[in-house]
């Protein structure tokens, strides 16, 4: 646990120092940093089938791994949407004061009103949303064949969901080189 600790760390720390680089500073927020950041999971996933019964081993460790990437990603987002949320006016976001605004005038008068509140996007949200979307189609390649092969013998299942997994594995990378 230390081990994995420690290496997240000086992870974290280099990558930062790579972040102070202007020319190298777009490729390292969305290309290295991210698969920096996965070391130390994949590392987590590898150690939790280290000893007996390997199978469950890693079943843990892949719920662990689930777990702590739902989280970190659906936390920062709450909180951004929370502490970010202006009025809506006629349907749009009220980031700046109207015409003859009251010098009392804030961006969120109406408080904690879920219905009335919340956040403008931009373009860029909406393209950010569809790659995502797109992405998860990438995850059906096997998902699909183990659904229909679920109860099969173990080696029925191996041998019938082996072409798909290289072939997810082959688009995967495709996917990843076109996000590059």
């Amino acid at each position: 646990g230390y081990v994995l600790f420690a290496a997240s760390n000086m992870i974290s720390d280099g990558s930062e120092l790579l972040l102070l680089i202007p020319s190298m500073a777009g490729v390292v927020g969305s290309v290295v940093l991210p698969i920096l950041g996965a070391v130390p999971d994949g590392m987590m996933i590898l150690c939790s089938g280290l000893g007996t019964n390997v199978a469950k081993q890693v079943h843990v460790g892949v719920g662990a791994l689930a777990g702590s990437t739902i989280m970190l990603l659906t936390v920062p987002w709450f909180l951004a949407v929370l502490s970010g949320r202006v009025d809506i006016c006629n349907g749009e976001p009220a980031y700046k004061p109207p015409r003859k605004a009251p010098e009392t005038w804030r961006q969120l008068q109406n408080g904690f009103d879920l219905r009335n509140t919340g956040v403008g996007l931009q373009l860029p949200v909406f393209t950010n949303a569809k790659m995502v979307i797109a992405t998860t189609f990438l995850y059906f390649i096997v998902q699909v064949p183990a659904f229909f092969l679920h109860g099969s013998a173990e080696e029925t299942q191996v041998s019938a969901e082996a072409p798909f997994a290289f072939f997810g594995l082959v688009a995967c990378v495709i996917s990843f080189v076109l996000y590059i």
